[in-house]
């Protein structure tokens, strides 16, 4: 899933990185953690620019928010979690966001915002609960700036740097194949050594 969402964001840019948003702010599986950083990571090709990949990554981020909340409030509770069943999204993630909306109101939005998992229903408990929506405007921008800028930007520090981060990595992956190989030696020997193995030898002997 990961290579498509790559291969859909390298060959089809801003429409992939739009497309891709909105519909994790609607609650689908996609996930920002891997889109967002991977836009950051093609900056720094040339293929695409910081500032509009940032600027487009929001705008989605709100016509997302606004569809959720949008729906929620014009069907209710009912029917959107069991309309999400059908599409894979988890009531138990609609419950954790109602929770988090339930504690801290319009905070929620924007704080919901920068929390994995929730941050794709966050939108949800507010159009249930019919929340104003200039407030849930601005509380979801200021949480999706801050998330969609410091993802991307993690993501062209990594562009970046790839190659330093490369030779760094290099001795760790001799190191975990030989942890490898010696678990699997272990486990051949044990296999090799096991009771069953034994009983047997000393069965044949008798």
């Amino acid at each position: 899933m990961i290579q498509g969402l790559e291969h859909f964001l390298s060959t089809a840019g801003y429409l992939a990185l739009f497309l891709l948003t909105v519909a994790q702010c609607c609650g689908f599986p996609v996930s920002s953690e891997v889109v967002l950083p991977f836009a950051g990571v093609l900056t720094v090709t040339g293929t695409l620019s910081l500032p509009v990949v940032i600027l487009v990554a929001l705008a989605a981020e709100l016509v997302g928010a606004l569809i959720a909340y949008g729906v929620a409030a014009w069907v209710g509770r009912t029917a959107v979690v069991g309309f999400g069943k059908r599409f894979r999204l988890k009531e138990s993630h609609f419950e954790a966001a109602e929770r988090f909306y339930e504690r801290r109101g319009v905070v929620a939005v924007a704080v919901g915002r920068v929390v994995p998992v929730i941050r794709s229903y966050t939108s949800f408990p507010a159009g249930f609960a019919r929340m104003p929506l200039l407030p849930f405007i601005l509380a979801t921008l200021i949480g999706a700036a801050v998330w969609d800028t410091s993802l991307t930007v993690a993501g062209m520090e990594l562009g970046r740097h790839y190659s330093e981060i490369g030779k760094v990595l290099k001795p760790i992956e001799y190191v975990v194949a030989v942890v490898v190989l010696a678990a699997i030696a272990y486990g051949v020997w044990r296999y090799i050594n096991r009771p069953a193995a034994r009983k047997v030898e000393t069965e044949d002997d008798l």
